[in-house]
């Protein structure tokens, strides 16, 4: 019981559908330079891992049973990391040892548009929905012939055309600086009530 309660009170926004695998894990900041190559890689296994009835598409509802099982992961994950004694519960001592800047990347997750550095518990849970919200979004530009499923070749190109939009010296790596400049400009545009909110 202990341990439910606190995975879900350090629930991190899951990251949307196979289509966008990109924003799969951490902050932006956390994730390392990616190539054309590796991001193609990368979707193609988050395609697989999604697909569970191996039909050569994803529908919605495998894409939020992936994200979600993704979610259940990192949270396992998290709980672990914080536990230092293993004893399948943590501590006052272990919860706020784990919320301190540096802490093995738990204290901080990734810089808001500000620039500020937000705690992992800051999130709340309706960070939940707004994930689900914004991986449906993702989904629905993949589905590029609108037959409710992705298929491997739509969801490359959507992340083909996602991760050219963040290589903005076109070289085909994605840094962090540019990931983050990406979503600064994006964030910028949303609060305007300008662009697509991709």
């Amino acid at each position: 019981m202990k341990k439910t309660l606190l995975i879900a009170s350090a629930a991190l926004v899951a990251v949307a559908v196979p289509a966008i695998a990109m924003h799969h894990e951490g902050g932006p900041m956390m994730k390392p330079d990616m190539t054309r190559a590796q991001m193609e890689a990368m979707v193609k296994d988050h395609f697989a891992k999604a697909d569970t009835n191996k039909d050569g598409a994803v529908t919605k509802e495998e894409a939020k049973a992936s994200m979600e099982d993704r979610r259940a992961d990192r949270l396992e994950d998290h709980f672990k990391a914080m536990d230092s004694n293993g004893d399948g519960s943590i501590s006052r001592e272990e919860f706020f040892a784990g919320h301190k800047p540096g802490a093995g990347g738990m204290a901080t997750h990734g810089d808001d548009s500000a620039g500020s550095s937000r705690p992992v518990g800051d999130h709340g849970h309706g960070m939940k929905g707004m994930g689900m919200k914004m991986g449906n979004r993702m989904f629905d530009k993949a589905d590029a012939n609108n037959d409710g499923k992705v298929t491997l070749a739509e969801a490359t190109k959507a992340a083909t055309t996602h991760f050219d939009a963040m290589d903005a010296d076109k070289n085909g790596t994605v840094t962090a600086g540019e990931r983050m400049d990406y979503m600064k400009a994006k964030m910028k545009e949303w609060r305007a009530g300008k662009g697509d909110k991709s």
